[in-house]
């Protein structure tokens, strides 16, 4: 994983209650964004903030406020952000031709609103301006004289007028008796910098190779094209099906080969594995997730469930705890698992016919507390002979991280 980094700034309207976000490519939590290459940029902004943090841990309900480059005027990314949640803005330095005005009108046609930023009205622009449903002025560039002549010009065409930069709290009076419907800038909030985590191209493909293993019986053959498309796993695979602990009389040289050897529950916890070990300076949640996937499948196995079932569980138990070890958000994870509804609710909303599960695995880890014995699954005193047996399986895993792992 790689640390991520998301600027917001606070836009607010005549009544001061925020509306939404600008959101601002940044590379560290004190970094002010000297933008080299916009198109650049604007890729990373967009998955920091629509793939990797999420637009809920963003800005909530609220509007998110978005640079475009011209680049990415016609892009196919574009398609897939909300439009009901998203203003795309048109920067300053795009140059404003047919085709730039064919391309804003696409987008208006998908439901998107359109907002001109750091604007200054030129007549040859009215066709743009008539699509925009709103216009940013930069108040500080242009100073008090010029923003009453631009805030003139513009409040013709009927577009909610923004006032950027305001800085003082002479600017901001001057903003509010013209009129302006929306505020940004210093004068009201400094941006902050919001920190994530971006998963790597390993763990995005061992995510999805869970995500396949979920199927009751899948075929080799798509593990295998999962498998190939992350040299990294393909190679790891092969190692372990090749190691002394699975290693049979010939050789493994073949990805089918070795998914045949290793089984589809052992694949399953050497991903969960493989992604864990990524998380360097982890070891107690590391550990914590491994003792709840392991609880999960004894508890499974303690209630008689068919094979399938318990590696279900083990699956619930590994990721009910491991956003916290990834630093990356449980929906973000689940996004790319697309789980059972039930797994979802018990996970997201400690809820449904699994929930149980999890609450009992929780009650453990809290020493000052037992799990209740009118709601157990299995009686109180199996529950907690499968805890400790799930501790010493644990353990006994981590020692061996440095070896060969085992399934």
């Amino acid at each position: 994983m790689q640390p991520i980094f998301v600027g917001r700034q606070p836009i607010f309207d005549d009544q001061e209650k925020l509306i939404g976000f600008e959101l601002l490519f940044r590379t560290g939590h004190l970094d002010t964004a000297s933008v080299t290459d916009g198109d650049l940029a604007t890729s990373d902004l967009l998955r920091s903030a629509f793939v990797d943090i999420g637009l809920q841990h963003l800005v909530g309900e609220h509007l998110a406020f978005v640079n475009l480059t011209r680049g990415f005027l016609e892009h196919d990314v574009i398609t897939s952000l909300p439009p009901h949640q998203v203003v795309l803005e048109i920067l300053e330095d795009i140059e404003i031709n047919a085709e730039v005005v064919a391309a804003v009108r696409r987008l208006k046609d998908q439901g998107f609103r359109i907002a001109l930023d750091d604007y200054q009205f030129q007549e040859h622009h009215t066709e743009l301006v008539e699509l925009a449903d709103l216009v940013k002025l930069d108040v500080l560039n242009l100073g008090h004289e010029r923003i009453e002549q631009e805030f003139t010009n513009l409040r013709q065409f009927g577009v909610q007028l923004l006032a950027e930069k305001v800085e003082t709290p002479e600017d901001y009076a001057l903003c509010r008796r013209l009129g302006f419907d929306l505020f940004q800038g210093f004068h009201l909030s400094h941006p902050h910098v919001i920190e994530g985590q971006r998963l790597e191209s390993l763990e995005l493909a061992l995510l999805r190779l869970l995500r396949a293993l979920q199927a009751p019986d899948p075929e080799p053959s798509e593990l295998e094209d999962l498998i190939a498309t992350e040299p990294g796993l393909a190679i790891e695979l092969l190692r372990i099906a090749n190691s002394p602990a699975y290693r049979g009389a010939r050789a493994t040289e073949s990805l089918h080969d070795a998914i045949l050897r290793l089984g589809q529950g052992r694949i399953k916890r050497l991903a969960m594995l493989m992604v864990l070990r990524g998380s360097a300076g982890q070891t107690h949640g590391l550990e914590q997730v491994m003792i709840r996937a392991r609880m999960g499948m004894l508890m499974g196995r303690a209630l008689d469930l068919p094979n399938a079932e318990c590696e279900r569980y083990f699956t619930l138990g590994m990721l009910s705890g491991l956003d916290r070890v990834l630093g990356v958000p449980l929906r973000r994870i689940l996004g790319e698992l697309q789980l059972s509804s039930e797994m979802e609710q018990a996970l997201l909303e400690s809820s449904g016919p699994l929930a149980p599960l999890l609450s009992t695995i929780a009650a453990f880890e809290d020493p000052t507390s037992a799990p209740e014995a009118e709601d157990a699954l299995v009686p109180v005193t199996v529950s907690s002979h499968l805890y400790l047996e799930s501790v010493r399986w644990t353990e006994d895993l981590l020692a061996s991280l440095t070896r060969d792992p085992e399934g």
